[in-house]
Formats: C-alpha cells, structure tokens, sequence
C-alpha cells in the first residue's frame, strides 16, 4: 500500500513539474521580443481622391512579441506577434494641382499584427495589418493637417541569414485625417520595405 502511495504521488508531483515547466517555456516564448530594423522606398498611388503623386524613403526600428489572442483558426500554423513601430519619412513632389514642387518630413507609430509561416524551400511568409499615427512638417495638396491616422496593410517573404532573418515585401499605408481638417483627399502610399529581424 505504502509503495502504491509512493508511486501515485511521485507520479503526480513529476506530472505537477511537466506542467509548470511547459507553462514556464509559454512564457519565456511569449515575453520573448524580437528587434526589426527596416529601410523603405516607394511612390504615392493617385486614387481614391489623391493628386500628390509624392516619392519616398525613410527608415524604422520595430520592437515584436509573440501574441497568443492574435491566432486565428485559419492562421493556425502562423506565428503571431504584436508589434510597435517608429519610423521616418522623407518625401518629395514635383508639385500637384497649382502647388509648386516640395519636400517633407514626417514622423510615425504604428502598432500591428505580424503573421509569419514556417520556412519552405528557404522561404517564409508574412502578412501585417494595423493602425497609426503619423505627424509631418507641411500640409500638402491630398493633406490638410499635419496629423493624419495611417492604417496599414503589408505582406512579404523572409529568409533566414546568418545574422538573423532578412525579408522584403510591399506596404501600403494610408495617410489621411479622418475629415476632421479640409477636403481630406489622403494619400495611399506603396512602400518596397527590406528588413531585418534580430
């Protein structure tokens, strides 16, 4: 009897440590962060109202966590991250609709959802979607405020290196006030984004 009660709790106390060990490396995964750096170019697209057909470049630095309540039944085998994004934008126009040629300099945050599948034939896939804000230094012909909202959707390839994972992909942000200043014409800009996850 006493050896039956031995093995019963020495098989429940290794059952109780299985468990907490599990839970301990869901943990360390989860708070796990990873580091992007990003350099960007692209053009404005002139639709949905937009005349500014604006060039860009900028850079960014991005900080990400994996986020459990991100997974969707259809992503399932996606790993899903949070990620916060600072970044800068330098853009130029030849000028649109009477306004001479002119340059500016905007400052932006985005927070948004990562999706990344596993690697196949060396390369993976992403997909982000979110949400921002973004000042810059002069209004323009497609913005009349200096503070616009920017939604964002982006999707890309990545590949492991072996100083960490590289990938390139397209995003398209869109920059506009929500039609709180002016006539709101917003600008739709397609970004080529390379990047770099350390």
């Amino acid at each position: 009897m006493r050896q039956k009660v031995g093995c019963i709790f020495g098989l429940t106390l290794l059952t109780a440590f299985s468990v907490a060990q599990s839970a301990e490396e869901l943990r360390i995964e989860t708070d796990r962060r990873t580091t992007y750096f990003q350099l960007f170019s692209g053009q404005s697209i002139t639709i949905l109202g937009s005349e500014d057909r604006r060039t860009a470049f900028g850079m960014g630095i991005a900080s990400g966590k994996r986020e459990p309540r991100f997974y969707f039944r259809n992503f399932k085998d996606a790993n899903a991250e949070l990620v916060y994004e600072a970044y800068y934008d330098r853009s130029s126009s030849r000028g649109a609709s009477g306004e001479g040629p002119n340059k500016s300099d905007s400052y932006g945050l985005l927070a948004y959802g990562r999706y990344r599948w596993p690697a196949r034939h060396g390369l993976g896939l992403y997909l982000t979607a979110g949400w921002g804000v973004q000042y810059t230094n002069r209004t323009s012909v497609d913005l009349d405020s200096h503070i616009n909202s920017t939604p964002m959707l982006g999707f890309g390839v990545s590949w492991s290196t072996p100083k960490g994972e590289a990938s390139i992909g397209l995003r398209l942000l869109h920059i506009s006030n929500a039609g709180t200043v002016g006539n709101n014409q917003g600008q739709n800009q397609l970004f080529l984004v390379s990047s770099w996850k350390f």
